[in-house]
């Protein structure tokens, strides 16, 4: 359907109380308080599914009645009939496996809006588009109407969105204040800024803006008058003085500095290096024919005065799509000079290597785009948003192979009429092509030509020209299709002193095998290829077939293979090389094999006919013990005062793990991090939930060095809901704390307050008093966080006592070093250096290097504040060289920056500058919140 033609959307809003308005601009009648909440739940997270249970906790908070779960249906039920409008017949809130969700196009919600143009304007700001930041900014503060959710009691999901929406608006209003100042514009802002630190005064930015309007209009008492108000009110309300910055600019003021006070024009708008991805697979070495397709593609992607489209290319497995896509790919690339994107959809694999949108999205496209883990939205629509912005002026290619229905790839359109996207697909996606204009290409069984051509290109010409009788059977027993003419020409190329009859007589007695993998006829005879092919195998090798296709992900390392096979690796070897001359595996690099979805799933029927369920539970549970294992030896090496809760159970796995250092294991992890989600998702999907819940407790330490707070958040609420099944309050509490510690990252700290509220209820209850400790740790954490470091004194004091009455060393040591940060943090240097050091004592006896690293860094911070700085300086140097041997980079940032202060304290200019540079680089590299405001501290050095 051509937009235009599209009739308008309905508008969902919650920035302010909870309306729907139709597509004609009328609100609609929402019925009782009780269906506005639940809308208001389900618009908090549009595309997320929410269960019966779900929705219950969220409307009663605990205390619900018996008749909830049916109350719950009726609320829909109501609410379907209040959300139908002229133009939009079909109920917005669907029904699904995972529960009830609200379909929409995510920016048909001012969140989402409001979230898209945020993140277009922070995208303007990094490139120094100040208009245009400026411009994306004010559009989407004029979203707000009121608080969020305005008149809806605010606890469990209302509350943390309605904390995350608050503080992003905050920060937007200074955003715009900041380039207001830069245009010149002081007189106008000093009201609005007064309004703003009157309405929130502990937020030093503003303060510190209204400072800066303040003496560029002349007022320099005023401005001086403002600082003391500021430090007034911060000593008596918290106790604590004006941050560094705030005493820079006050020093700054006094010295009446030319270059404070004269605002300069905007420097230039300069662009910054686009990165370009290049994520196209090599292209397929024996693909040959398929001109008619070719010029077809050419014609709807680029032809007919057309910038770009979609095109489906559609058939059955193994017929050429992806080589079809990839072989265009390759020969256009000069048509798309702002790269090519390319994900692996899984669409027709298992069920745990289907990829859902939104982690395609955070784990390939962004990424890619080169958005870092921290500048990537919490919400799915959000983050559809963010792609569609980063791809609205770019001339991409984008190739999402393999994808399983037009709801998998809708979100996954970029956001420019430019970019060219080709999609495969088993099914003809008919709503994409439908409702999003994509083009549909039948991809059908290539001629005989085209078949003898690519089984000559394989054979050889001489042999082939020899045997042309042969030739024509090979063909006709292959059905003519590539993936079946691949595997036979493999055979026929490994034994080349065979007859070519011989093969295909072969090959005609395999046929009348097991049932076929589908009901076309193609199907049917690629079914006899598989057949035959797999009873030439050894008995070895047809066996790891069969366990390989029990492996989560379809790609599988030869020490994940050996744990299937229950066999040293050195014993499976013949057998990986047995499938890859077959080509029943590919090997992509060394020891790392893929094995094809069609494959896989003839694998599957092999195993679930040939051999016990025993067998096959037996060898799911060897693999997963192999990653449980291999996970928690990198996790100890990451972190050394990691810990599993239960003790490892004797491995049923023959790989050996040889990691020799922490770095060696985070290079692995980095390769198997896929795989490793896969697992887990896997392990609840067969029924292996103890599996599901250790690897998670394994993968937190490893997902936390790289900032992958995405998967973090994703595998944790995973293990919350296994460790609620198998009733153990220990694995919950646990779950709950690393939540907790996704959403600090993600700066959604009343989400983060709710999942420690409820760790620290869970570890009451099983007793567990390190646990206890860990969880006042991470309180303590969110209230320094959070600016109140008065509040996390009393969290990390009882840490301190609960870690001792257990006899918990480390637990001990990490909470000396929160007290001495505290204590550092109120001004209290010389308790806070006493701490310091126990905590330092305790942590070189275990020799835990990271505890050690945090722990120099305080006492770097308290000796500065004593005035001590070559001492400080000294502590932080210290701190640098173990964040560095541990590849801790967000800690090795935050250190650079302390020692930066340390050396501006006593004038070196020039070296303080430099250490803020090395931060921000890491920073921006991670994209750390804090680099947009040491970016504006260097700005004042310049």
């Amino acid at each position: 359907m051509d937009p235009a033609g599209a009739p308008p959307a309905a508008r969902y809003q919650l920035l302010g109380p909870v309306e729907v308005r139709s597509a004609y601009g009328e609100r609609l009648a929402l019925g009782t308080p009780m269906q506005v909440r639940l809308l208001a739940v389900l618009m908090s997270q549009p595309g997320t599914g929410w269960s019966i249970d779900q929705l219950v906790d969220e409307l009663w908070q605990g205390r619900p009645p018996k008749t909830a779960a049916g109350n719950v249906k009726t609320y829909v039920w109501a609410l379907r009939r209040a959300l139908r409008s002229p133009g939009f017949p079909d109920p917005a809130i669907l029904a699904g496996p995972t529960g009830y969700r609200l379909a929409l196009d995510g920016l048909t919600v001012d969140s989402v809006a409001f979230d898209d143009l945020a993140q277009r304007g922070y995208s303007a700001l990094r490139h120094c588009h100040w208009s245009a930041a400026q411009e994306s900014f004010e559009a989407a503060l004029a979203l707000w109407r009121g608080e969020p959710f305005a008149g809806l009691p605010g606890w469990g999901v209302l509350l943390s969105v309605r904390a995350r929406l608050q503080e992003q608006r905050s920060s937007l209003a200074e955003e715009v204040a900041d380039l207001q100042l830069r245009a010149g514009r002081h007189h106008e802002l000093i009201e609005p800024l007064r309004s703003q630190v009157n309405d929130d005064p502990l937020r030093e930015r503003p303060w510190g803006q209204l400072m800066v309007a303040l003496a560029r209009t002349g007022r320099r008492a005023d401005a001086l008058a403002t600082y003391r108000q500021l430090r007034h009110l911060l000593a008596e309300e918290v106790g604590v003085e004006p941050g560094p910055d705030l005493q820079h600019l006050h020093t700054r003021i006094l010295r009446a500095e030319r270059e404070l006070l004269t605002p300069d024009p905007r420097p230039p708008e300069r662009t910054a290096p686009r990165i370009v991805p290049r994520q196209l697979p090599a292209p397929p070495t024996l693909f040959t024919g398929r001109a008619a397709e070719l010029a077809r593609l050419t014609t709807l992607l680029l032809g007919d005065s057309r910038s770009a489209s979609t095109v489906v290319i559609t058939g059955t497995g193994g017929v050429g799509k992806s080589w079809l896509a990839l072989r265009w790919a390759h020969d256009n690339l000069h048509h798309f000079p702002d790269g090519q994107l390319h994900v692996d959809l899984g669409g027709f694999g298992t069920a745990t290597q289907e990829a859902s949108p939104s982690a395609v999205v955070v784990r390939s496209l962004l990424p890619a785009l080169g958005v870092k883990p921290l500048e990537i939205p919490a919400e799915p629509a959000a983050q559809f948003a963010l792609y569609r912005s980063l791809t609205a002026d770019r001339r991409l290619l984008v190739l999402l192979d393999n994808a399983r229905d037009a709801e998998q790839v809708r979100p996954l359109l970029p956001g420019s009429t430019r970019c060219g996207v080709l999609v495969t697909s088993r099914h003809t996606l008919p709503g994409l092509v439908a409702t999003d204009g994509a083009h549909p290409l039948a991809l059908d069984l290539p001629s005989d030509d085209e078949a003898r051509h690519l089984l000559v290109r394989r054979l050889g010409t001489q042999r082939a020209a020899a045997q042309p009788a042969a030739v024509d059977e090979l063909i006709r027993r292959t059905a003519r299709l590539p993936l079946a003419l691949s595997i036979v020409a493999a055979r026929a190329a490994a034994r080349p002193t065979f007859p070519l009859q011989a093969i295909a007589d072969d090959l005609a007695a395999s046929r009348g095998g097991l049932a076929a993998l589908a009901t076309d006829d193609a199907a049917t005879d690629v079914r006899t290829v598989l057949s035959w092919s797999y009873r030439l195998l050894s008995a070895d090798a047809a066996r790891l077939f069969r366990q390989i296709s029990l492996h989560p992900a379809a790609d599988v390392s030869a020490a994940a293979a050996a744990s299937l096979a229950g066999a040293p690796p050195h014993l499976i070897r013949p057998a990986l090389d047995e499938l890859t001359r077959a080509n029943l595996l590919a090997e992509q690099s060394p020891n790392r094999f893929r094995c094809h979805d069609l494959l896989r799933a003839y694998g599957e029927e092999l195993t679930y006919a040939l051999d016990r369920p025993a067998d096959r539970s037996a060898v799911r549970r060897r693999v997963l013990d192999h990653y449980l294992r291999v996970a928690r030896d990198a996790a100890r090496l990451v972190d050394p005062g990691w810990q599993p809760l239960d003790p490892p159970h004797p491995p049923t796995d023959a790989s050996p793990s040889a990691f020799a250092d922490h770095r060696a294991a985070l290079a692995w992890f980095t390769i198997e991090q896929r795989v490793l989600l896969a697992a887990v998702d896997d392990a609840v999907t067969h029924g292996s939930d103890a599996h599901a819940g250790d690897l998670a407790q394994a993968l937190t330490p490893l997902l936390s060095r790289l900032s992958q707070w995405h998967d973090l958040a994703a595998v944790q609420a995973i293990a919350v809901t296994v460790a609620q099944r198998r009733g153990d309050p220990r694995a919950e509490a646990l779950a709950h704390r690393d939540l907790a510690l996704a959403h600090i990252q993600h700066r959604r700290f009343g989400a983060a307050h709710h999942h420690l509220r409820r760790a620290m209820a869970r570890y009451e209850q099983a007793g567990d008093r390190p646990g206890q400790a860990s969880a006042h740790l991470h309180l303590a954490w969110l209230s320094d966080i959070e600016g109140d470091a008065g509040a996390a004194l009393p969290h990390a004091r009882e840490a301190l006592a609960l870690a001792s009455s257990a006899d918990d060393r480390l637990g001990e040591a990490a909470a000396l070093n929160a007290l001495g940060w505290s204590h550092a943090r109120l001004d209290e240097h010389a308790r806070a250096i006493a701490y310091c050091e126990q905590a330092l004592a305790l942590y070189e006896e275990a020799e835990d290097r990271l505890g050690a690293a945090h722990t120099w860094d305080s006492l770097g911070f308290a000796y500065h504040g004593l005035g001590k700085h070559p001492t400080a300086a000294d502590c932080y140097r210290r701190a640098l060289a173990l964040y560095s041997d541990v590849q801790d980079p967000c800690g090795r940032a935050d250190t650079l920056v302390r020692l930066g202060d340390t050396h501006q304290a006593v004038g070196d200019h020039d070296t303080s500058v430099d250490l803020w540079r090395q931060a921000l680089a890491i920073l921006d590299r991670v994209g750390h919140p804090q680099a947009t405001v040491l970016s504006e501290r260097l700005e004042a050095y310049r």
